[in-house]
């Protein structure tokens, strides 16, 4: 008989559903480093949030669940190299506050539900039912408000200046990254050439922001020497595909 880890270790992120990424994380995480069950529980408030979401994806999966996406990047870390177990339940969590912060608030204490916006009570609740350090981290992966009289270069411009602020923090750096790599890595897949362009103008130039940082921090990330390389490889690999 195989050992099961192994079939999930040796499949790409791309090919994998919702239940094969959660397994696959399972058997990887390192549970002497990391607490399991703090992960768990992120891992299964984030797919109860998305529940009701779809996630246009590649030509080959055009829909797909939308928690596919926090769970590869989840696991994209933890093949990394990450153990830090904040970074990996906050990666799990990084779009529920920016888009299901009404399911998350619903979920944890439906009592604390309001007319005006719930980001906040979702990031509270977090607190108390994670930690602030977790808190913390989607907070700061949280998008700011677009401002709708900007134009598109100008939005691409406040969407680059924001990621250059927010993962000047390693512990940002690892979770954004991850999102960034999912969603810029999707671009070239799209079948949509209009869709294609827009997304690569916005994204290229973050590519860079990323370089920056990551030079910058690379011995602060707490990854192993193949994880660094890793990112160094994806970045340019990145660079090449969004600018051609």
């Amino acid at each position: 008989m195989k050992v099961l880890g192994s079939i999930y270790r040796a499949t790409k992120l791309k090919d994998m559903d919702s239940a094969a990424l959660v397994f696959a994380i399972m058997h990887e995480i390192d549970a002497d480093r990391a607490a399991r069950t703090q992960l768990g529980n992120a891992l299964e408030l984030a797919t109860a949030a998305h529940l009701s979401q779809k996630r246009f994806g590649r030509a080959a999966y055009p829909v797909d669940p939308y928690i596919v996406h926090p769970l590869r990047n989840v696991l994209r870390l933890i093949r990394l190299g990450c153990t830090d177990t904040d970074v990996l339940a906050a990666t799990a969590l990084h779009d529920t506050v920016e888009d299901q912060q009404r399911e998350i608030v619903s979920i944890l204490d439906e009592s604390r539900l309001s007319d005006e916006s719930d980001q906040q009570a979702a990031l509270d609740l977090i607190t108390e039912h994670f930690n602030a350090e977790t808190s913390r981290l989607v907070a700061a992966v949280t998008n700011p408000p677009k401002d709708a009289q900007l134009s598109k270069a100008e939005k691409n411009a406040a969407y680059a200046a924001h990621v250059a602020d927010v993962i000047k923090d390693t512990k940002v750096f690892l979770v954004k990254f991850a999102d960034f790599v999912d969603n810029a890595g999707s671009v070239k897949y799209l079948e949509n050439e209009a869709k294609r362009t827009k997304l690569a103008a916005k994204y290229a130039p973050v590519v860079a922001v990323f370089a920056s940082a990551f030079d910058a921090n690379r011995d602060y990330l707490g990854l192993p020497r193949n994880g660094l390389t890793a990112i160094d490889a994806r970045l340019t690999a990145l660079s090449e595909s969004l600018t051609h």
